[in-house]
């Protein structure tokens, strides 16, 4: 009878154990050497600009390579095109999900996460944004721009920003929820305490997650997708 009852409550922790993780669904990983696999993700350029850059390791985070005889100010401006990275987890999202990824910036701005259509391609055939939204952290607050074409042109438009005063040189966590309600698609943003969302019918409902840095040194120390 011990045996049995043990069998029956072994078998029944592990079924629980295993529905839960199914329905978590999480990737993480930490920007440290051995924390994460480059192949987990799928670098993605800007169609605004040629430019193809990328991230270099360092021993507590990643960090986009800038132009090392570029100022602040020039990487804020004329030159931010030379500083711009991204990239996304390879697999698709579907549905509600968090995405969080801890990040510090230099001078001013402006390491984001990103949520994306699939990516279209370069005429090299390199990975592409076409829609996507950049929920963006910087000095004076966040910011959350959607982007897409018209007329075979990327247009942007601010669909929602927080004025809060944020510092250079300190981590801070970013958190996206994105979520299906009745009311519509909703998108929430928080750092902290600090939290606002918008509803916005265009959020597709199948969609990729990752970060982008842009505009001066940006910092990434890890990245989550809970579903």
């Amino acid at each position: 009878m011990k045996f049995s009852i043990g069998k029956f409550f072994l078998a029944t922790v592990v079924a629980i154990c295993g529905a839960a993780l199914g329905a978590d669904e999480i990737f993480e990983c930490k920007f440290v050497p051995g924390g994460w696999n480059k192949n987990d993700f799928i670098q993605v350029k800007s169609s605004r600009w040629p430019n193809i850059n990328g991230f270099k390791q360092e021993a507590t985070h990643i960090v986009n390579i800038c132009p090392a005889d570029a100022s602040p100010v020039e990487m804020l401006n004329k030159r931010a095109p030379e500083t711009y990275a991204a990239m996304i987890y390879k697999n698709p999202i579907s549905g509600n999900s968090e995405i969080k990824a801890e990040m510090s910036f230099d001078y001013r701005m402006a390491p984001s996460i990103v949520i994306a259509e699939k990516p279209g391609a370069d005429a090299n055939n390199y990975p592409e944004f076409r829609t996507h939204y950049e929920i963006v952290l910087y000095d004076q607050g966040i910011n959350v721009w959607r982007h897409w074409f018209k007329d075979g042109k990327q247009v942007w438009r601010k669909m929602g920003y927080l004025n809060v005063k944020f510092l250079p040189n300190v981590k801070y966590e970013l958190e996206v929820d994105i979520k299906f309600t009745a009311r519509g698609p909703v998108m929430e943003v928080s750092v902290g305490d600090h939290k606002f969302g918008f509803i916005d019918d265009l959020l597709p409902r199948e969609y990729y997650a990752g970060i982008v840095a842009c505009e001066g040194v940006n910092r990434f120390y890890d990245f989550e997708i809970e579903k």
